[in-house]
């Protein structure tokens, strides 16, 4: 399929879809002049005819229904221009310019195990690259997905099957993505949610509050009607009113305190309900999704609900229906206890919705990516401690310069030392097994022919950094990160370990002993090793343990004076003295006569 073409017809038919509903807008925007004109002629007429009156509640109804219809129109049109977006990001996407996507920088830690060495997060990422979740929710569960991964083989199965499964419904997940834009935030803390939902009750079991929220209203209103007969009896309608107005005083403080803890919600939990109606229109086969399926089924219409019961409690913000909601209905009252009665329900059900909505949302990343890359090869996963990759690459290098490799790591040798010159590809090589990995054991598609590996922690060392808060030169900061591996190996932890130019940090003995010493230490652990060197004396150790250490070297190629490479993997230690060659050619050294 020409994913170009495909993605560019998609924009062109939202557009066209665009057109047709400015024009309904515009059309119902006329037809609401003229009815409200209408309305007008007939409350002016009215006073020389009583039966024009008679017709004003259902011009007044049919005003509004054209309000509500004109709303609807002004929405739909939001999500087509969102799709619009959407589609013209896929078609940059295709050529690897995902920028518009957003990165997870929010996520970024420079401590953790290998995010930060395997670029997972900020411009130019993984996460940016792959992200195409609807909610922060999902976006946190994707950064969960991409750091935390999933070491449970039937898991990894079960996401499999539900990403090919998401894959193949592109109008859902493009639907989802332009909905989740209309939150107008990239970020949501549902903590003061969560928190409210344990609570106690403010007026929930009230027997007094239960009582007088009923009695007190129906009393103001008969006094009112009586009013309009009587003139005697205003003055009790306006006891009555201020009363209540009292009442609501009284608990003005805690009720507002409550309006400001769930003020927002409304726009966000109405999108999200939006969120969970599109699932439940779906139907699916994998396990993942009918779970997820099942769930939506109760969660769209009880957290439109939700969101509903908060919009009427923001709706206190306008004076005058504080006013006259509080003075004729205590209508905080009856709000607060529909948002109690509410919690009592579904508190319990509420984060649970959230998670799987977080959960589904961050499957419909790697399904993007499935459908984008139909040729990219699910991992297989295997007990063996052993990584088998066919013509691998890092899917963030554009197909067409991308170089790819292919490896067997762990039959029998489980420690590969990759030596090479600056700019050969060693750093490209390791992130790209590294990514892959982290693909693989989150059940999505990776970068290559064919990937096989096991169930083993993830571990790296590759970008280390001084560190002038906490004290902590590089050397140091490098080998506290290697001691944690070689602990975590001692303990019985299976790993997958990618290091880059170990033991920068001291002078050539040193660092090459040091080295010489660690490799030792990893070959009689249950780990899978890769180490990218300058160092070709370490070469030898293929040698002293042929069954352990294995050589690969990405060599440079000096012809016609100039140097250049092939990014191929080869077996052996690298030969080429590339920095004597680019010093000289720079004129930084002098060159040898012949």
């Amino acid at each position: 399929m020409d994913f170009e073409l495909h993605y560019q017809q998609r924009a062109d038919q939202f557009q066209i879809e665009v057109s047709a509903c400015d024009h309904s807008i515009r059309t119902l925007a006329w037809i609401r002049v003229f009815a409200a004109a209408i309305i007008i002629a007939a409350s002016y007429l009215g006073f020389k005819d009583s039966i024009y009156f008679a017709t004003l509640p259902v011009l007044i109804i049919a005003f509004f229904y054209l309000v509500q219809l004109q709303w609807k129109k002004e929405n739909h049109r939001k999500i087509l221009l969102s799709l619009i977006t959407l589609n013209h990001n896929e078609v940059e996407a295709i050529h690897n310019r995902f920028s518009d996507f957003s990165n997870g920088s929010r996520f970024i830690d420079p401590h953790h195990t290998y995010s930060h060495d395997l670029d997972l997060f900020g411009d130019g990422s993984l996460f940016q690259y792959l992200n195409r979740c609807a909610t922060p929710l999902g976006e946190a569960k994707l950064a969960t997905d991409l750091t935390q991964l999933h070491y449970d083989q039937k898991i990894i199965a079960l996401r499999q099957e539900a990403i090919r499964e998401l894959a193949s419904k592109l109008e859902l997940r493009q639907q989802c993505w332009a909905t989740g834009q209309q939150i107008q935030t990239t970020a949501i803390e549902l903590n003061p949610l969560i928190h409210w939902l344990q609570e106690r009750d403010l007026f929930l079991g009230n027997r007094f509050v239960e009582i007088i929220r009923w009695v007190l209203p129906f009393a103001t209103c008969l006094s009112l009607a009586v009013a309009t007969i009587n003139p005697t009896f205003q003055v009790v309608f306006l006891f009555l009113f201020v009363v209540q107005l009292s009442l609501a005083a009284v608990y003005s403080k805690p009720i507002s305190i409550l309006q400001g803890r769930l003020a927002g919600y409304k726009v966000i939990l109405e999108n999200y309900a939006k969120l969970f109606e599109l699932l439940k229109k779906e139907s699916f086969e994998s396990a993942n999704m009918k779970s997820h399926h099942t769930i939506a089924n109760a969660a769209a219409t009880q957290v439109h609900s939700f969101s509903k019961k908060v919009n009427s409690l923001e709706s206190r913000m306008n004076l005058i229906a504080r006013l006259f909601g509080n003075g004729l209905f205590l209508l905080d009252f009856h709000n607060v206890i529909q948002l109690e009665r509410w919690r009592t329900q579904y508190s319990a059900q509420l984060p649970q919705w959230m998670d799987s909505l977080a959960e589904w949302d961050s499957l419909l990343a790697f399904a993007t990516l499935h459908y984008n890359h139909p040729h990219y090869a699910f991992a297989e996963i295997a007990e063996q401690l052993a990584i088998q990759g066919e013509e691998a690459g890092h899917p963030l290098i554009p197909s067409k310069v991308r170089v790819a490799n292919s490896f067997d790591l762990g039959t029998p040798a489980a420690l590969m030392l990759i030596t090479g010159a600056n700019m050969a590809g060693k750093s490209t090589f390791l992130r790209a097994v590294g990514v892959n990995y982290i693909l693989g054991l989150n059940g999505s598609p990776v970068c290559a022919q064919k990937w096989r590996s096991p169930l083993a922690e993830l571990r790296t060392g590759m970008r280390t950094s001084d560190s002038l808060q906490e004290n902590q030169s590089y050397f140091y900061a490098e080998l506290y990160r290697l001691q944690s591996i070689i602990t975590d190996l001692r303990n019985g932890n299976r790993m997958v370990i990618l290091l880059d130019e170990i033991l920068k940090g001291t002078n050539s003995t040193d660092k090459q002993t040091g080295s010489r010493e660690l490799i030792k230490q990893l070959i009689q652990q249950p780990a899978l090793v890769m180490i990218a060197t300058h160092d070709i004396a370490l070469g030898d150790m293929e040698q002293q343990f042929p069954q352990q250490v294995g050589n690969t070297c990405f060599e440079g190629k000096i012809e016609n004076d100039q140097l250049t490479f092939d990014y191929t993997l080869h077996k052996g230690v690298a030969q080429k003295a590339n920095a004597t060659f680019l010093m000289r050619k720079m004129g930084i050294i002098p060159t040898v006569s012949l």
